[in-house]
């Protein structure tokens, strides 16, 4: 299985098992050279994911279904195994945010829910600042942000950022989850696997357990499962399991206590 993903807004193409480098130029020469790669494969493209306006123009992408862009953040989530209630996406990166799928719309004060298609719909709250928190705190070090995550002193003024964002993904999830059993809870984003430290924070400060998702291109994965399942190739997107790793389970709160008053 190979998947393709066109990320209009960066101008770049990446793909689920394939890759290509990124281009400075027009959005319509990515998309040509996608295409020219695809023809040079001799892939058979079954599906496509995205805008659909200029299909025509590319031969090799006759006859493949296309199927509109996914709700942002949906990529993520789907890819790295979230496909159910019994299952929430924590995902540190350009899109922030805390998820689940469900099967009807609801309304919950505070999250939203949109249509992923027919029978799912994402229920999530954005935490757009933790995507900057760690930008700006990975910016204002030197060296590795694991090694200085994990010898930095309680208070850590460059820490702040990253700890009010931790707090907002308690609230969001604390919201999400409601009075029912504890779902499952995915770490998912480059940062996340670069450094389990920080994994490991934001487990303490939220409350819970998180698996740490080790899918590379998560947002692609779960474009190409939700292809794959729009056109019967597979019959559910929970199917291919994504692959996770460590769980880090959140410390107990006395230890918490102890830690802040040393």
């Amino acid at each position: 299985m190979r998947a393709l993903l066109f990320d209009s807004e960066a101008r770049r193409v990446e793909g689920y098992a394939a890759q290509m480098p990124r281009r400075a130029d027009a959005v319509a020469d990515c998309l040509d050279e996608m295409h020219r790669l695809v023809q040079e494969a001799r892939f058979h493209v079954g599906a496509v994911v995205g805008p659909a306006e200029n299909r025509s123009y590319w031969p090799a992408f006759e006859g493949a279904s296309w199927f509109p862009s996914l709700p942002e953040g949906a990529g993520a989530m789907l890819g790295s195994g979230c496909v159910g209630r019994e299952q929430v996406a924590l995902v540190v990166g350009d899109a922030s945010m805390v998820g689940t799928v469900v099967e009807r719309q609801v309304s919950v004060d505070g999250l939203t829910c949109v249509p992923i298609d027919e029978k799912r719909w994402m229920l999530s709250g954005a935490v757009p600042e933790a995507g900057v928190a760690y930008a700006s705190f990975k910016h204002s070090i030197k060296g590795s942000v694991e090694k200085y995550l994990e010898n930095a002193a309680e208070g850590d003024p460059l820490l702040a950022g990253l700890d009010a964002a931790g707090r907002r993904f308690r609230e969001v999830y604390e919201t999400l989850a409601g009075h029912g059993p504890a779902p499952q809870v995915i770490a998912c984003g480059p940062a996340m696997m670069k450094a389990p430290a920080l994994v490991q924070r934001i487990a303490d400060v939220v409350g819970v357990p998180l698996t740490l998702s080790t899918e590379l291109e998560a947002g692609s994965r779960g474009a190409a499962l939700w292809a794959l399942e729009r056109i019967g190739a597979i019959g559910h997107l929970g199917a291919l399991p994504a692959s996770v790793g460590r769980v880090f389970n959140a410390k107990p709160m006395d230890a918490m206590v102890t830690r802040h008053s040393e």
